[in-house]
């Protein structure tokens, strides 16, 4: 009971800090991608409590990985309601979902915005190593959710 009552308090104080923020923009291209390490940002992007989701303010990254499945239809519900949540302004055109690993092995399933999934089919193979750029959007227990817009092959 005490368990359920602190993790509406952390959803609630989440909710309302959100709620009086001022509307963010999709597309934040024009902004500059801070460099992660992807194996450090996998295992460092966990929500505050276990079983729980932590929706961000979507923040500019950049990573190097490989391409390790390409970009499969998805549905990403519940990506739109944390951007909805987050008053994202235009919401992004996302339907699909691919798999990236970092040069440890570790591998993270990614979003792919609509406009970028023609660049990636066309430019990149699996097992083809890429610096990934987008937006994350919220941790939950595999690690951080991710959008990638748009790629630069190495």
């Amino acid at each position: 009971m005490f368990s359920k009552f602190i993790r509406l308090a952390v959803f609630i104080l989440s909710a309302s800090s959100v709620f009086l923020s001022v509307p963010v923009l999709a597309q934040q291209t024009t902004e500059e991608y801070r460099q992660v390490n992807l194996d450090t940002f996998i295992a460092t992007q966990r929500p505050a409590m276990p079983g729980t989701r932590t929706i961000l303010v979507p923040s500019n990254i950049s990573f190097t990985g490989v391409l390790m499945e390409g970009p499969k239809p998805i549905k990403v519900s519940y990506l739109f309601e944390a951007l909805s949540i987050m008053n994202v302004e235009p919401l992004p055109k996302v339907s699909h979902r691919m798999f990236v690993a970092s040069r440890e092995g570790k591998v993270m399933p990614v979003y792919v915005e609509d406009k970028a999934l023609k660049a990636i089919r066309a430019s990149l193979k699996v097992d083809e190593e890429a610096l990934f750029k987008g937006y994350h959007v919220y941790n939950y227990s595999k690690g951080p959710a991710v959008v990638i817009e748009g790629i630069e092959k190495k």
